[in-house]
């Protein structure tokens, strides 16, 4: 009889371990974020490969542990590939109730899939990535997307202005409709479709401009809000900026900026969090509107650096020394 932890392995599975993670990352209706799917796949993939078939135990997981720090790999990036690794063990578990077993041999497997998914995280912390932009970056930003008159100048100044105000996810941009949008007076509203399928609202004041130059030249029909822009300026309506296509054109306008620093979408986010704070507002408000979950998870996204901490300090009121009587 092979050990239940190969079983646990093998019990579920048609065609190889990876076939089958694949299969279960988009089976699974829990797991509804394609960029956590993307790295659970590989996470998992880099595991499969240095496991190499040895069986899933929980020594085996926290060997993994290890190794991956021998690699110097950052904690929150190990506990990652942890997440992913308890992920699989807890799907096999419900995999096996699929499968004509005896119930000893499926309560045993169950027991073994718990003991994986019991790998606590490692504890430590990195530098944080990413970092806070400065506003005069971000006005070069806009200064080369206004001297471009095309089509492309208008959707990518939007687009900026808009990540820089509304704090949105790069997947919550590329997935925003024209449905999605409502006027408002001299403002918008956006309903915004998050992360764990969760829906809010972010609002449009300084940056309604940007959108509405924008709108002209998209026109306000259905279908994606910010398109593909084909050669000779020509609006691809209907055709959706892809993630990728974002990320092209940030770094295309950052060369062209002139930027010391190159610059990721989520740093627009990471600033926003930052210009809030700055402006008093408290940490649960700033959570709810970048729809985070936990506050802690909000905490970790300021970047405005040691002077920002620093002047803290300097503002705290020392009562003077009491004159003797």
């Amino acid at each position: 009889m092979p050990p239940p932890s190969r079983e646990l392995v093998t019990a579920a599975q048609s065609g190889s371990p990876l076939d089958q993670i694949e299969r279960e990352l988009h089976r699974d209706p829990r797991l509804q974020s394609a960029h956590t799917r993307r790295a659970y796949l590989s996470d998992l993939r880099a595991f499969e490969l240095w496991r190499a078939n040895s069986p899933l135990t929980k020594g085996l997981v926290e060997g993994y542990a290890v190794y991956l720090r021998e690699l110097d790999r950052s904690p929150n990036s190990i506990n990652r590939a942890l997440a992913a690794v308890r992920w699989w063990a807890r799907r096999l578990a419900d995999l096996v109730f699929e499968e004509p077993l005896p119930k000893a041999r499926r309560d045993e497997i169950v027991l073994q899939a718990a003991r994986v998914a019991a790998v606590h995280d490692i504890k430590g912390e990195r530098q944080l990535r990413g970092r806070h932009i400065a506003s005069s970056e971000f006005q070069a930003l806009l200064r080369v997307c206004r001297q471009d008159s095309s089509s492309a100048g208008r959707r990518d100044g939007a687009l900026f202005a808009l990540a820089w105000t509304t704090g949105l996810r790069r997947s919550e941009i590329a997935s925003l409709t024209f449905d999605d949008i409502k006027s408002v007076n001299d403002y918008w509203i956006l309903t915004v479709h998050g992360k764990g399928n969760k829906v809010r609202q972010a609002y449009l004041y300084a940056a309604a401009t940007w959108l509405n130059h924008w709108l002209t030249q998209r026109t306000r029909d259905a279908g994606p809000l910010f398109c593909r822009i084909f050669k000779g300026g020509k609006v691809g309506r209907g055709q959706r900026l892809t993630v990728e296509g974002l990320a092209t054109i940030l770094a295309k306008r950052c060369l062209e900026a002139a930027l010391a620093e190159p610059l990721t979408w989520h740093d627009f986010r990471r600033t926003f969090a930052g210009n809030l704070l700055d402006n008093g507002v408290d940490l649960a408000t700033v959570q709810k509107l970048l729809g985070h979950t936990s506050p802690t998870t909000t905490s970790n996204y300021d970047r405005r650096g040691e002077e920002t901490r620093q002047h803290a300090i300097r503002n705290i009121n020392l009562p003077l020394w009491p004159e003797e009587k």
